[in-house]
């Protein structure tokens, strides 16, 4: 089960935007508002506890628009990916030990493969 939606940014998206993302100004241009597609989101997530790679960052983005709707930031529970795998690979690691929290680190140890490339579905 998973919930997917393009939304039209509230501002011009820019080059950096574009690449990281993987979608244009053409793929947004026809997508609804962001206000059209969070209740739906909102009914999706409930009261569901939300795993992510960096996922603080990610809700930050959402409470942006979640704060004005409903009064109160998303208080869904939350499990930080990087810091449950920095906590279990290098909890008890000797100082000086070079450390790698990128999302491929994390999909390598268990022998996970790797996606072609990110994109906006595949935000991690």
């Amino acid at each position: 089960m998973h919930f997917e939606a393009v939304v039209r940014p509230d501002r011009e998206m820019g080059a950096e935007a574009i690449k990281i993302h993987r979608l244009r100004r053409s793929d947004v241009e026809s997508a609804p508002i962001v206000w059209k597609v969070l209740p739906s989101f909102l009914h999706f997530i409930g009261t569901r506890l939300l795993i992510g790679y960096y996922v603080d960052f990610d809700i930050a983005m959402l409470d942006k628009y979640v704060l004005p709707l409903l009064g109160i930031e998303l208080p869904n529970k939350r499990i930080e990916i990087s810091r449950l795998y920095y906590e279990r690979k290098y909890g008890d690691a000797p100082p000086n030990t070079s450390i790698d929290l990128s999302f491929a680190a994390i999909l390598r140890d268990p022998c996970i493969p790797l996606p072609e490339q990110h994109d906006a579905f595949d935000d991690g």
